[in-house]
């Protein structure tokens, strides 16, 4: 991981971890310290930390910009994740130390479970981590999403809000804990500014959002769909970054769903994607019409900005199948200036979409040195690279065992962790 990318993930672990419940933290001590209620101190602090947690985790949920920047959309839903089920275990925790009756436990009973079903179908269903390391697993989610859709799995991890609405009405249902005013002023604080985010992001920001139409729809390959869409007015995009697009107009595509950009024409206000239909949500995008309205968010990614902070390394992109899509877009937009070295690889022949364009820009650009096969790349083929491209910066796309498992035997070669980047999309 970069250095300065390293560094801002880590205070961004720290404020979420540590100094955020801090304040909660401290006030709830104080306003309990010499009462009868003093042994619930722990419990109740336990159960605060939980809350805040929650509270970050939906924070971050809605994409900010500026956190995407630092740190990046693919580290920011894993931080999502990971407090999301620690702040489940410290919420049970606090249920098993405290004793409740009444609303005060039944609200507290049933966002638990609301938290722990959800977590569960969200670690298998949405975050690809688990699905990702598993082929039998993968299959188990590829069969059970032809009942469950895409938008429904996006429905009911919103079924988080409510829970978290209960734990809110849970802390003041308790009489001693109203009581504390410095507390009850910061508790409200945390979930007013948390909510405003969240209302904000789902009905102030759409308003707001970028919206085009399609105007190309073409089969690349069996299971490969081109979308060229028009924008209504220009953006800001960065070669190898990502937007979430949604058809609000065509059911089974009202969600946002994120895919990487092949090309940008700025003068035409055009955006082309490569997108295998794989999955609920894609397996019908040949399907869409021209002409169908689209809404746009983003866009989003660091792959820029990772050569940025590594300028002066040579570039080495590693890419499988429509991982490959943004790298693509990164090496048109650098080869005048930068030399790179590109390695494709694909399962089969026609997933090498593209491979004519970039074989002919490779014979016309000395600056680019391309290669592709079918079939992964062995271990000592990695080392031969390696060993080709010292002092070398490389970006790795594909999907997330391809690129874990590439990353590995770029370490195992000899690259350092900090010299490979990439970006997972496990979200």
């Amino acid at each position: 991981m970069l250095k300065s990318h390293k560094y801002w993930l880590g205070l961004f672990w720290m404020a979420a971890i540590f100094v955020l419940p801090l304040p909660l933290i401290q006030t709830l001590s104080q306003g309990m310290q010499n009462t009868i209620n003093m042994s619930n101190l722990f419990a109740s602090q336990i159960g605060i930390i939980a809350y805040v947690w929650m509270l970050f985790a939906i924070a971050i949920s809605i994409k900010p910009k500026w956190i995407d920047k630092l740190i990046g959309l693919p580290e920011m839903y894993f931080v999502h994740g990971i407090l999301g089920v620690s702040a489940i275990v410290l919420a049970f925790t606090h249920k098993m130390m405290l004793q409740s009756s009444g609303l005060i436990k039944q609200t507290g009973d049933i966002a638990l479970i609301i938290f722990i079903g959800i977590a569960a179908y969200s670690i298998f269903f949405m975050s690809g981590w688990l699905t990702s390391r598993s082929k039998v697993l993968r299959k188990i989610k590829t069969t059970i999403e032809k009942i469950l859709s895409y938008e429904v799995s996006v429905w009911l991890h919103r079924l988080n809000i409510v829970a978290t609405l209960l734990v809110f009405a849970h802390v003041i249902l308790i009489p001693y804990i109203v009581t504390i005013t410095p507390f009850m002023t910061l508790f409200f604080v945390y979930s007013g500014v948390t909510a405003v985010m969240y209302l904000y992001y789902h009905f102030g920001k759409p308003l707001l959002a970028r919206h085009g139409q399609l105007i190309a729809n073409k089969k690349l390959a069996h299971s490969v769909t081109e979308l060229v869409i028009r924008l209504n007015k220009n953006a800001q995009i960065h070669p190898g970054d990502f937007v979430y697009i949604s058809f609000p107009e065509v059911d089974g595509f009202k969600e946002m769903h994120p895919f990487s950009i092949l090309r940008y024409d700025q003068a035409q206000r055009e955006l082309v994607f490569a997108i295998r239909n794989w999955g609920d949500f894609t397996a019908k995008l040949d399907k869409i019409p021209v002409g169908a309205k689209v809404k746009i968010d983003g866009s989003y990614g660091r792959l820029s900005e990772s050569i940025k902070e590594n300028e002066g390394k040579h570039l080495v992109f590693i890419g499988s199948g429509v991982g490959s899509v943004p790298l693509i877009s990164l090496t048109r937009s650098l080869i005048d200036k930068h030399k790179v070295s590109f390695i494709r690889v694909a399962s089969k022949q026609e997933d090498l979409i593209y491979e004519s364009d970039l074989q002919d820009l490779a014979v016309k650009n000395p600056n680019l040195d391309y290669a592709s096969q079918v079939g992964r790349l062995k271990e000592n083929q990695v080392k031969t690279i390696v060993a080709k491209n010292r002092n070398s910066f490389y970006i790795v796309g594909g999907s997330t065992p391809m690129m874990v498992g590439t990353m590995k035997l770029l370490q195992d070669a000899g690259v350092r962790k900090a010299d490979i980047y990439g970006e997972k999309f496990n979200f």
